[in-house]
């Protein structure tokens, strides 16, 4: 019954208000309300906008066996109109691989909105949108934010098949396209082999966004002694932040860091409180092999930033007390 349904839903889909009703109430809108009462008495308000957003959804519930409405829903997700764009492109994502080649076209789109709506109908596709690997790699140098975190989470949603395309990006890119790709390849769970020379080539980068990015996605995969060793050495990063990001990338992999603990010790005295603050947390994290750090966090206490002294206390006490993971 629900196959039935699909031409009478592309022809809603496809549905236009007459071009006279549109008009008057374009003329209505702009008039005071008691002269617009009288012109749309006996016109019905302008509706193929809510029509074509009701037969989408119903085609999105159908899923791939609605297959013949991809052109009628290709059309509609390009159109003006916001909310039923959306729903189209939910359509197209729960119709399943056959929608791949007009969703991929959507990403190029020069309409920054067609491309957004595009690539949240790959997302609901999983590892069915990896022919969209490329197109989504090139969406990372978008302007919009929101835009470049979608096609990062699109990404990682691929799972392993994207895998080999981000790390080709990690080595080959600059700037927000290896930082996205390094972000999207943080949960796919691959190799460490596979992504850490990578990685640890990124963190020569000259952007310091790109050298902190690299920490943060080496942290997750840092169980060996070449990326701990990366990580510690960029707690003598020029750029403030990246040495926030290896203080934080040392905490992931904490008492595995112990090697780092001379270093991080010396980061106690660095002139970015935000710096000191993260290293005190990481000694913490370590716990007792970290007992050297003992006098210069006892000295952190009284530290002039609240923050620095509120994490040197706590860390203090857990090296003490010999926690740490």
């Amino acid at each position: 019954m629900r196959v039935q349904a699909v031409p009478e839903l592309i022809r809603l889909v496809e549905s236009r208000d007459p071009i006279w009703r549109k008009a008057l109430w374009a003329t209505a809108l702009k008039l005071p309300p008691g002269m617009r009462s009288g012109l749309v008495r006996h016109s019905r308000v302008p509706e193929e906008y809510v029509i074509h957003s009701v037969a989408a959804r119903a085609l999105a519930t159908i899923g791939p066996e609605a297959k013949p409405a991809i052109p009628a829903l290709e059309r509609m997700l390009r159109s003006k109109e916001n909310e039923p764009r959306w729903d189209a492109a939910t359509a197209l994502g729960r119709i399943g691989k056959d929608s791949v080649p007009v969703l991929t076209g959507a990403v190029r789109d020069a309409n920054p909105d067609i491309r957004y709506a595009a690539i949240d109908g790959l997302a609901q596709l999983g590892a069915g949108a990896e022919p969209a690997i490329p197109a989504l790699l090139e969406r990372l140098k978008e302007e919009k934010q929101v835009i470049r975190a979608a096609a990062i989470s699109c990404l990682a949603g691929i799972g392993p098949p994207a895998a080999p395309a981000l790390v080709k990006a990690i080595e080959h890119e600059k700037g927000l396209v290896r930082q996205g790709a390094a972000r999207a390849i943080m949960s796919l769970g691959v190799s460490r082999r596979l992504v850490e020379p990578a990685l640890l080539l990124m963190l020569q980068d000259e952007e310091a966004a790109s050298r902190q990015q690299a920490i943060a996605t080496l942290s997750a995969h840092a169980y060996d002694e070449p990326a701990i060793t990366a990580i510690t050495a960029a707690l003598k990063d020029p750029a403030p932040e990246v040495r926030v990001a290896a203080a934080k990338g040392l905490g992931e992999v904490s008492r595995k860091a112990q090697p780092a603990v001379p270093v991080l010790i010396e980061a106690l005295k660095d002139e970015s409180s935000a710096v000191r603050s993260s290293a005190a947390n990481t000694l913490g994290i370590i716990g007792s092999p970290a007992k050297a750090a003992l006098p210069e966090l006892i000295r952190l206490s009284a530290d002039s930033d609240e923050t620095v002294r509120a994490a040197a206390t706590e860390a203090a006490g857990k090296v003490q007390a010999g926690e740490g993971k």
